[in-house]
Parts: C-alpha cells; sequence; structure tokens
C-alpha cells in the first residue's frame, strides 16, 4: 500500500486543539485500550483482524498497521504531539502500549460512552 503524503503525517490539528488520528492509529489505541493498555504486536493486529471480521490478518495488513505504528512514533518524539503510543520497552521491543495520558483519557471516555 502506497502511503500519501497525508497517510504520512500521524496527527493533524484542528482549531479546538483536538488532535485527529490517522484512521489506523486509532483501530490501535482502541484495541491496546480494549487489551488493558498494552500487549504484544502480534496480539494487537490479531485483535484489530478480528474486529475487521477476518480471521487471519494478511501480511498486508500486519505491515499496514507495523508502518502507521511507526510513523505515529516518530512522530511522537516532538514535544508539541499529543502522544499517545509508545514502545515501552525500546526501540527494538514488539510490546505496544498507550501512555499513561492515553490509557486514562480513552478509558474515562470509553465510561462514558463516547469512542
Amino acid at each position: 500500500m502506497a502511503w500519501s503524503e497525508a497517510g504520512r503525517r500521524n496527527l493533524e490539528r484542528v482549531a479546538s486543539g483536538v488532535a485527529i488520528l490517522n484512521p489506523l492509529v486509532g483501530e490501535i489505541a482502541e484495541a491496546l485500550l480494549d487489551l488493558g493498555g498494552a500487549a504484544h504486536r502480534d496480539l494487537v493486529v490479531a485483535y484489530i483482524a478480528k474486529r475487521r471480521g477476518v480471521y487471519r490478518p494478511s501480511e498486508a495488513m500486519r505491515r499496514e498497521l507495523d508502518e502507521a505504528f511507526a510513523a505515529y512514533c516518530l512522530g511522537a518524539s516532538d514535544p508539541r504531539a499529543a502522544n499517545l503510543l509508545h514502545l515501552p520497552y525500546g526501540p527494538h521491543s514488539q510490546r505496544w502500549a498507550l501512555t499513561d495520558h492515553a490509557y486514562g483519557m480513552m478509558r474515562d471516555r470509553a465510561n462514558a460512552g463516547i469512542r
């Protein structure tokens, strides 16, 4: 899948200060919330595939989600970015996680019935 310039940007700011996420990053964040805030990359991909109605994720799907996560994390090093995702065990880790701030914010939204 070729990435457009818009697809490469992980966050887009709007006037209200709310960040609009790349839809794939949004799916990853929602999956991580459902999985307790952190999980192995393969579990996250399998969870998203199941939510999409796919029994076994394709290599293209894995790559697409991995690229979205990596692109987000590169941009998240910007101190002005609203950091939601990170690699808790360092750059070579395969464990994906929500930041503490993101987990609390998303959990509160989910409890209020907002997704």
